[in-house]
């Protein structure tokens, strides 16, 4: 009964916000998505098409902040997910460069079984749990694409003391610059929300020499941007082009800042 109480709030919310905040299609877009296995490809590539139909730039996460006028589309994935490297080939053909944002603690040459599927049950992920390797990593940033940390291990940093959550931020950090031999600089935090972080935790991530920190809000795709905050909505390959599109033409920061929830979904 609560579970149901709970969708049908979060449906009136929408809706209201939908017919009455419909702000149109910003000028600076941030989405995220997860795997992206081969049947996802057709929704991925159509969304590209949109997006480029519609004079949209794609860039990466610094040169999304950096442009002030124009059109641009920021695309990230959060986790680890061997999908990433098969869809390698869609990218290209695509002509897009994209964000991964990358959790270090389940590499599939390095870590066990065991400790692969943990991390999969943390994710609540049921699709195949299969993670990137090393090499497919730096196949990743070879083939131009930024990655990012998402910390080593995809705790909810707020729920673990906080000299733990640095830590897990560090490792995720010094982990990938030893895969990939370069600096890491751009970071998006587990979960996303804003009560998934705090400000304490951001001004730590900027002393560790993060140029951009990536949240996860819905809603929040017509807010201001700051000077290193991207704001990113999720992507959801199961709806249609017009539904996720709906999505981001929804102004809802004055309801998450004050209930602290999306107004989206």
């Amino acid at each position: 009964m609560k579970q149901r109480l709970k969708a049908a709030t979060q449906s009136a919310v929408t809706r209201i916000h939908q017919l009455a905040f419909d702000r149109g299609l910003p000028r600076k877009v941030g989405v995220y998505l997860h795997s992206l296995p081969e049947p996802d490809h057709d929704s991925f590539a159509e969304m590209c098409r949109f997006f480029r139909d519609e004079g949209y730039r794609f860039t990466g996460p610094e040169e999304f902040l950096s442009e002030a006028d124009d059109r641009c589309v920021f695309i990230s994935f959060d986790d680890n997910y061997r999908a990433w490297y098969e869809a390698l080939p869609l990218f290209g053909s695509l002509d897009v460069r994209v964000t991964f944002y990358v959790n270090t603690c389940a590499l599939r040459e390095r870590d066990s079984p065991d400790a692969i599927e943990a991390y999969f049950d943390r994710l609540g992920f049921a699709g195949p749990r299969i993670p990137l390797s090393a090499a497919e990593l730096v196949a990743l940033a070879d083939a131009g694409h930024t990655v990012g940390t998402h910390t080593h291990s995809h705790h909810r940093l707020t729920s673990i003391p906080f000299d733990d959550a640095l830590a897990d931020i560090a490792a995720g950090k010094e982990g990938l610059e030893a895969i990939l031999g370069r600096p890491v600089t751009h970071f998006a935090y587990p979960y996303g929300m804003r009560r998934h972080f705090s400000e304490e935790l951001r001004t730590a991530c900027q002393s560790m020499g993060f140029a951009t920190i990536a949240n996860a809000i819905p809603g929040l795709q017509h807010a201001p941007q700051t000077p290193s905050s991207i704001n990113r909505s999720g992507w959801d390959p199961d709806l249609s082009l017009a539904e996720n599109v709906q999505r981001l033409r929804v102004d809802g920061q004055r309801f998450e800042r004050r209930t602290g929830r999306s107004a989206v979904v």
